[in-house]
């Protein structure tokens, strides 16, 4: 088995999901993900559509999409990739051998019956891309930060760009009032509308900001993920020119740190690190 798909069954393995239980939480066929775990691109998609199913599955499984997409080839092979060709060696000796062979054959094939014609079937057209629906969010107070299976979409009122539809979890956090989460079924354009409970003790009134936040604001493209202990807050590929903030402490890597620029408490860090070098930082609560 190739590095590509070896990768991808010990981290589906190590998270005890079978092939069976990854696809039904990503929407696609069980085929799709054995086809990328044995590395038989000739059975997947074109490359773009099939690079967002790995990169899709990568991130369930908690790797970094970014190093095995890099191991994923360009063009996808008509057929089995073909051996390295054999060390060249002189024929003459071995047509000397066959010459009365090929002249067996030669006169087979002048008086052989003509063969039935053979029609071949159309190949199988690839699989239909999942259904995508708009998803909107909106909250009483407004201002909740909105998740979607743990990937932070951005605060109510929200209108997000089209998603792959299925069941998803959607979770709602405000200071000052309880997390409120549920599953939801995306078949169609959702319009969702949610009135969020206060904490005991904080009725009517919201928790002061944090003296100190991080801000990571995106220069280019690069892939994120920030963690708050065992509680993932974020992960995935931010819009170029947006920026996420996060109250400290949190445990941030980046798969192009070079295009990812730190604020913190209002002061300028600087990029996040060397671009196309992966790093993971620690920033502390102050």
């Amino acid at each position: 088995m190739c590095e590509l798909g070896e990768r991808l069954r010990q981290a589906r393995e190590a998270k005890g999901l079978s092939l069976k239980q990854a696809a039904q939480r990503l929407a696609l066929r069980a085929k799709v993900l054995e086809a990328l775990e044995g590395c038989r691109f000739q059975e997947l998609p074109e490359p773009a559509l099939a690079r967002g199913y790995l990169r899709r599955y990568a991130l369930l499984l908690g790797l970094d999409p970014e190093p095995l997409l890099a191991l994923y080839p360009e063009r996808r092979p008509d057929g089995p990739f073909p051996p390295p060709p054999p060390p060249r060696r002189p024929v003459w000796p071995w047509l000397l051998l066959a010459l009365p062979l090929l002249l067996g054959y030669g006169a087979y094939l002048l008086l052989r019956p003509e063969p039935a014609q053979v029609v071949s079937l159309p190949p199988e057209p690839p699989p239909e891309p999942p259904p995508r629906h708009a998803l909107r969010v909106e909250s009483e107070p407004p201002g909740a930060r909105v998740y979607l299976d743990g990937f932070y979409l951005g605060q109510t009122p929200l209108a997000s760009p089209p998603l792959e539809g299925g069941r998803r979890v959607v979770r709602l956090e405000l200071p000052g009032y309880a997390p409120l989460e549920g599953e939801v079924v995306l078949d169609r354009d959702l319009a969702l509308s949610y009135r969020l409970t206060p904490r005991p003790g904080a009725e009517g009134t919201r928790e002061a900001p944090p003296p100190a936040q991080l801000v990571l604001r995106l220069e280019g493209r690069s892939w994120l993920r920030v963690m708050q202990g065992e509680r993932r807050l974020y992960e995935g590929i931010p819009e170029v020119g947006s920026e996420l903030r996060f109250d400290l402490p949190v445990e941030v890597r980046a798969g192009n740190p070079g295009a990812v620029r730190v604020f913190l408490g209002g002061e300028d860090l600087g990029p996040f690190g060397q671009p196309g070098i992966p790093l993971t930082r620690r920033f502390e609560a102050p």
